[in-house]
């Protein structure tokens, strides 16, 4: 027999390489099984296995050739055959245990597909940053350039000849950085073509490793006066050692070991006092890894579960069942604010955790965060992680590997925590399901609410949604038997004998409580807060042009005198929404978007909130040269202002994106907050989620028709959430609460819902005009949006776009398909790009664009979230 007979038949691995949008020539469906539908083909090429690494296994990242790359790629799918006669050699292995889980690798596929986003950004978007190898390319110049080769370059070309030889080799993101031109990466293409400058690639290490630390431990112990003829020498010392030994007492499991940077806060050594000590060995140092834990430090106070109210306790007898029987249902539970849904979350996260199984808990908000851990904290301390953008890159890192490894089982976190590598996931909660800020901004554009629904479908987890305000999507999902729903209409404020305490410290408790029903007289509720609908028209008829209605002010008076809490929410932060000339009615917008400038009084200047650019404000108008410069609208730093003026003893906090960029700011301030260290905090939309202040009395709405007024299809919907949300922080104790809303259209259908509590009226009304106008969740809806720097290119290529894209639909049948536009966005100009939009509306709207290849510039999303 010939050797060649003996030889192992080649095998491929299908990789998703990570080299931007690319599409393959040769690519091909992945293996699927039965049950799984059809999709379309995938951004994946196949590769030679090589005999090294005959244990590849799908999920495993690894380094590949790419034309005339070196690039990462994740192993989708391994494979007999290849569509290609000749294949590329995998190289090695990047991380030695598999990346992402077979169920990941699902997942994103399906967001890959669902989403039209590239599969390498949905594959990317469930590793930690920073966490691999990184591929950094470096030019250098040809050694010998002739005085012909040079003559024969443009101004713009030499310029980069010049950078390249000057520092080389030099890597492309600092000669992109050193570089004048805006075409510097055409013309190093155009010199590379030519010759004269040479690409390599260098592999570089993570960014974010395993953090390794010293721990040191005694082997002997020697006299004193060994240790230094110098007395406070000696002191530290003697301290270090004397330190070391009780540790190695108290705590025989660590067999000694001691992290040195525990040892030099306790005992006061100093960094020389260790080497001093290492050189004698009379201590001993290793290096070992320690997490990066950003709950290091909170202590978990343990509480006794409550016992649950009978509308609970239908409610979980169902969830249980389900649980304990792995049904995995999908539920949404709508209940009111303070109605103990976050009770139920805790005991099926509680009875997942104690099957061996994993749960995820999201919040919509970095901000709601840590009253979340601290609620999870008190009953699952050994296993809680956290998972949040506000993390630090090793934060991020350590929490994930230690969510793959197993040993931390339950995470809260934002909307990225859907992505967690959990073991055996059993449960997924979304907390204030309906919030926006759960769809991600940037490819691939998921929404976790559907995100979590598919995992449930790959893995057989219960998913529960909850909310005192259900997305429109939600609720028809619902009414269409998709979800089951359940709910909690009454706000429970505890039970009878926790009740009586808090009375007994009160001076004048004003709520009325009553027992939930005759069979359960011992848990009692209260009506949630009344609502007082200011019309602003006739503030103004009666000669009030202050920001505060007479109603409010005389309601702040009152808090404020009796030592008690309020809240004014407002919709924008700023001192000002715009600036504008009296005279000639000029209105200061920014240069690069178009987008009115808002006046922020702390810094002095206009800001653009939508590119960050700042400009001074000027002193006469840039049109007519007037003087007459006035600042008009609300924002929340003119809110504090106006504040402090009347009240001025008054301590006020401002809860906005500005107020809390730092670090750990979110938590800081919501616990000043809470120890009553302030009376009032003026807020943008994160004062409405979730936050549980029971000395807060007063909520007042400044102005609810911001939001009402805006050109989008949720306009009345998120207006509706947000009332709602923002009333239901007032009354939350024995001390009762009201709202006072001021608005200018105090007719409106989502404001006359929001001031009765009453979402069935709301969901009625909104439901009814989506279905007249075959708005979404009546059909879907994908935005395709353009952008160019010149505003006729951009109306040019919508208009081409949406020819052919009409041609498509009539050509295929596509009878419940239609375009909407194109049209000039709502946002028209963004940092310095014209926008144009056309929106695909139907049943299945994907059909229009299956197989198109867009042009560059085109930005795809499917379900938005807003159309602006």
């Amino acid at each position: 027999m010939e050797q060649d007979d003996l030889a192992q038949p080649d095998r491929y691995a299908i990789v998703a390489v990570n080299a931007g949008a690319v599409r393959p020539r040769h690519a091909r469906e992945l293996p699927v099984d039965d049950d799984e539908q059809e999709e379309r083909p995938l951004e994946a090429f196949h590769y030679r296995i090589p005999e090294n690494l005959a244990g590849l296994q799908p999920g495993h990242l690894v380094w590949v050739p790419f034309g005339p790359q070196y690039l990462q790629g994740v192993v989708m799918a391994l494979d007999d055959r290849s569509p290609v006669a000749e294949t590329r050699l995998i190289d090695r292995l990047a991380d030695p245990e598999p990346i992402l889980n077979p169920t990941q690798l699902k997942l994103a596929r399906w967001i890959s597909t669902y989403y039209m986003a590239p599969l390498q950004q949905a594959i990317w978007a469930m590793i930690p940053p920073g966490s691999t190898e990184q591929a950094e390319a470096f030019l250098e110049s040809k050694t010998a350039l002739t005085s012909t080769e040079i003559e024969g370059l443009t101004p713009g070309q030499r310029e980069i000849l010049a950078l390249v030889r000057e520092h080389g080799p030099i890597s492309l993101s600092q000669l992109g950085r050193l570089a004048r031109p805006r075409t510097w990466r055409e013309m190093l293409r155009q010199i590379e073509d030519q010759g004269l400058v040479v690409r390599h690639m260098e592999i570089t290490p993570p960014r974010v490793r395993p953090l390794m630390k010293d721990f040191v431990r005694v082997c002997t112990v020697p006299p004193d006066e060994s240790l230094s003829s110098r007395a406070e020498t000696r002191r530290r010392r003697s301290a270090v050692i004397e330190t070391l030994r009780n540790w190695a007492l108290e705590r025989p499991d660590t067999r000694g070991w001691m992290l040195w940077d525990t040892l030099a806060r306790e005992s006061g050594g100093t960094r020389g006092d260790l080497n001093w000590l290492l050189e004698r060995e009379i201590i001993a140092c290793v290096k070992r890894q320690v997490w990066r834990d950003p709950l290091e430090g909170k202590a978990f106070v343990p509480v006794t579960p409550p016992h649950l109210t009978p509308d609970q306790e239908t409610i979980w007898d169902t969830i249980s069942a389900d649980l304990g029987a792995g049904g995995a249902t999908a539920y949404l539970l709508q209940g009111v604010t303070g109605s103990g849904k976050t009770e139920l979350y805790l005991r099926a996260v509680q009875q997942v955790l104690a099957r061996g199984k994993s749960a995820i808990v999201l919040v919509p908000e970095i901000a709601l965060t840590p009253q979340t851990i601290r609620r999870f904290g008190a009953r699952f301390p050994d296993t809680i992680a956290v998972m949040h953008s506000g993390l630090t890159p090793g934060e991020r890192y350590d929490q994930w590997r230690r969510m793959r490894a197993g040993e931390l089982r339950l995470v809260v976190g934002a909307r990225s925590a859907i992505f967690s590598p959990l073991r055996d996931l059993g449960l997924i909660v979304l907390d204030e399901e309906h919030e926006w800020t759960y769809k991600q901004d940037r490819s691939p554009m998921y929404h976790a609410r559907d995100v979590a629904l598919q995992l449930r479908q790959l893995v057989g987890a219960t998913v529960i949604l909850g909310s005192a305000t259900p997305s429109l999507e939600s609720a028809y999902a619902a009414e269409r038997g998709e979800l089951v729903k359940l709910s909690l209409p009454k706000r429970i404020m505890g039970h009878r004998r926790a009740v009586k305490e808090q009375g007994s410290r009160l001076t004048h408790p004003v709520a009325k409580y009553r027992p939930l029903s005759s069979e359960d007289a011992d848990a009692l509720y209260t009506d949630l807060p009344p609502v007082h609908v200011v019309d602003l028209r006739d503030e103004l008829r009666a000669g009030n042009t202050s920001i505060f209605s007479r109603a409010l002010q005389e309601a702040l008076d009152r808090t404020l005198a009796a030592g008690e809490q309020a809240i004014l929410f407002v919709n924008r932060r700023g001192s000002a929404s715009f600036v504008m000339c009296r005279d000639c009615g000029h209105v200061l917008a920014c240069s690069r978007c178009g987008l009115p400038l808002t006046y922020h009084s702390a810094e002095e200047d206009l800001l653009c909130h939508r590119c960050n650019v700042r400009e001074p404000v000027p002193e006469i108008c840039p049109v007519c040269g007037s003087r007459r410069i006035r600042y008009f609208g609300l924002g929340t730093q003119r809110v504090e202002q106006e504040l402090s003026a009347r009240y001025p003893r008054a301590r006020v906090v401002r809860w906005d994106y500005d107020a809390t960029r730092q670090r750990g700011a979110h938590e800081q301030l919501l616990d000043r907050f809470v120890r009553g260290e302030a009376d009032v905090m003026v807020g943008t939309q994160m004062v409405a989620k979730g936050l549980d202040l029971p000395r807060v009395t007063l909520v007042g709405v400044i102005s609810a028709d911001t939001l009402l007024n805006l050109p989008d299809l949720r306009a009345s919907e998120r207006t509706f959430q947000l009332l709602t949300q923002v009333a239901g922080r007032a009354g939350r104790s024995m001390l009762g609460g009201q709202v006072i809303i001021q608005t200018y259209a105090p007719e409106h259908p989502a404001i006359v819902a929001a001031s009765a509590h009453d979402y069935e009226q709301f969901y009625s009304h909104e439901i009814a005009f989506r279905r007249e106008h075959w708005y979404p969740p009546l059909s879907r809806m994908i935005r395709l949006l353009y952008t160019d720097a010149d505003a006729r290119r951009a109306e040019s290529a919508a208009e081409e776009l949406h020819t052919l894209l009409s041609e498509r639909i009539a050509r295929l049948g596509l009878p419940e398909v239609d375009l909407i536009g194109p049209a000039p966005a709502f946002y028209e100009r963004l940092r310095g790009e014209w926008r144009w939009q056309i929106l695909v509306r139907g049943t299945a709207p994907a059909e229009a664009l299956r197989d198109v290849l867009l042009p560059p510039g085109w930005r795809v999303e499917v379900d938005p979230e807003s159309l602006l």
